[in-house]
């Protein structure tokens, strides 16, 4: 799980929880969730706490791993306005209905996007039956001065 740099869980935490700020207090910096967008795949991370070093570095000190979410469908949604907005129109399944769907994390890197869908975690006295709970979402993408024309 702390394989990954700090520097990638720091800028892919930005993209995630804007409602939510990281706080940093005590030597510690606590970021609500981020998700980890490397060449071996995505995974996405809830309650990720960073220790501060004497030379003003951090490490990854905990996180809490979350499941991805299946998707069935990508639908690409543009607009005919004026600046042009796009979105995606995603469904899939959550892996039982007592979870729910986190916010999207999304990074842009060149002209391709890519998006990280992750579902919460039970808490530890919680238990729920087996069942696939389909979703659906849209996640609108910033793409102002991306088009040229």
């Amino acid at each position: 799980m702390y394989r990954t740099t700090t520097a990638a869980l720091l800028m892919a935490a930005s993209l995630t929880l804007l409602a939510k700020p990281a706080i940093y207090r005590e030597g510690e910096l606590t970021i609500p969730a981020g998700a980890v967008i490397s060449g071996q795949g995505s995974s996405y991370f809830s309650n990720i706490t960073l220790g501060a070093g004497t030379d003003g570095s951090f490490r990854v000190t905990g996180a809490t791993p979350n499941q991805l979410v299946a998707v069935d469908s990508v639908e690409v949604l543009i607009m005919e306005s004026f600046p042009v907005k796009v979105s995606l129109a995603i469904s899939g399944a959550l892996s039982v209905p007592c979870k729910s769907l986190l916010p999207a994390a999304i990074s842009l890197k060149g002209n391709a996007f890519h998006v990280v869908l992750a579902e919460s975690n039970l808490g530890p006295a919680e238990s729920c039956i087996a069942v696939i709970e389909p979703f659906e979402t849209t996640i609108p993408l910033e793409v102002q001065g991306l088009i040229t024309r």
